[in-house]
């Protein structure tokens, strides 16, 4: 296969200035609603003392994930060298970086006091390093500068330090998200948090939703740039996607299982028959695991872009809803401290509102991660470059008549 040559999009076209524009909208209201948080307090978002954790931590958890599902897909052309999926080896490590930079703003934002962020990086000093949290500092810091200089490398061209620099990113997005998922999984007091398998369901909730992601972007990017993109590129990628799916059913499936077993079976009823109880069933099972492997193993539709996309769009929302099942009945639920009936706030389940504040910072964190994609695409050889044009054929206009040739005896004169 010949080598792909790279390019960056105009960016001239009258929808890329409204993109940027709608894009900055957003992050105008999410500036005003930081502040708004900022001088007020906390108190403005729909977390509480029963339930600190909210959207943000949602979307954090769920960037991380993206980000990692991205950097495995991105392996498949360059650490693998499977060259079908070369076209979409460079955007896969674009958009990875960008959803682990999206997870920082969201922690970040989640502090509640940012200037004080030089603390998390502070090791041995001012951390407990025995911490999960403290451990995980390490790894976010590496894996992005990892990601950072693999980008470069695949830019220039340096194919055997990428394939180096990819196996090792690959294996850190893996420990990344496998520490990310230790953070719920260690948690003995919280029934629905706590399990053994969960770091490695993270993995694979990472790997399906990153694989669907990629599949939307890739197909949105190279139609809305007028690039070429083969389907057998997007049904594989939704074929691999089905493999991905299959695996975190199954983990969910003997997780839940275990979990519904006597004496400790509350924390699962409560996540199935709770006031959460729509997480769980239409968002996690139905539109993450069901709904896509139904239009996967369809026998027309699973063939089809059309059907990949459909499958990558309801696992994107579906996985979304997964994170959200983990983080808010996971904490809304009542915690039995000590024999006997608890009273007043403590002896009902947490309620999350949605509030105004906390959703456009939300909005505000993706339209940020958006931002930079698009100004990625339009100043960064990202994507493949067009085919050149064919030379069009000269014609000559009717009103003037073609020349013909002067006969030899003419010429000679």
């Amino acid at each position: 296969m010949e080598e792909l040559s790279y390019a960056p999009i105009e960016g001239k076209s009258r929808s890329y200035r409204s993109l940027l524009f709608a894009i900055g909208i957003v992050i105008a209201i999410f500036i005003v609603s930081y502040l708004t948080a900022y001088l007020k307090g906390l108190q403005v978002w729909g977390i509480s003392n029963v339930i600190p954790w909210g959207q943000l931590i949602t979307l954090d958890i769920y960037f991380i994930g993206l980000s990692a599902g991205a950097i495995v897909v991105s392996s498949l052309g360059y650490v693998f060298k499977k060259e079908e999926y070369k076209p979409i080896g460079r955007l896969a490590v674009y958009v990875g970086l960008l959803c682990m930079i999206g997870a920082m703003i969201c922690v970040l934002t989640d502090l509640g006091r940012p200037e004080k962020f030089w603390r998390l990086f502070m090791f041995f000093y001012l951390n407990n390093m025995t911490s999960v949290f403290a451990i995980n500092g390490i790894f976010y810091g590496g894996y992005i500068l990892l990601m950072i200089v693999y980008l470069w490398l695949v830019i220039e061209g340096k194919h055997r330090l990428a394939v180096i620099i990819g196996t090792v990113d690959v294996c850190w997005a893996v420990l990344v998200h496998t520490f990310t998922g230790s953070i719920f999984g260690l948690i003995q007091t919280r029934d629905i948090l706590t399990s053994p398998i969960k770091p490695f369901e993270f993995v694979v909730a990472a790997c399906t939703s990153g694989t669907a992601l990629l599949i939307i972007l890739a197909f949105i990017s190279f139609k809305a740039s007028k690039r070429k993109i083969d389907p057998k590129l997007l049904v594989s990628l939704g074929k691999l996607l089905s493999y991905f799916i299959i695996v975190l059913l199954i983990m969910v499936f003997f997780d839940k299982l275990v979990h519904t077993y006597f004496p400790h079976r509350q924390g699962t009823v409560f996540l199935t028959t709770g006031p959460y109880w729509p997480l769980f069933w239409i968002m996690q099972i139905g539109m993450g695991i069901v709904l896509p492997l139904i239009i996967l193993f369809h026998p027309k539709a699973g063939k089809t872009v059309k059907g990949a996309l459909a499958a990558s769009l309801s696992v994107v929302i579906g996985v979304f809803g997964e994170r959200a099942a983990i983080v808010l009945p996971g904490t809304a639920q009542v915690q039995q401290l000590f024999p006997g009936e608890l009273q007043g706030i403590w002896g009902t389940p947490g309620s999350f509102p949605v509030t105004f504040w906390e959703t456009t910072m939300s909005l505000g964190a993706v339209a940020m991660v958006a931002l930079l994609f698009v100004l990625g695409l339009r100043y960064l050889p990202i994507l493949p470059a067009q085919p050149a044009e064919e030379p069009k054929p000269v014609t000559v206009p009717a009103s003037a008549p073609a020349e013909t040739p002067a006969e030899p005896a003419e010429a000679a004169k």
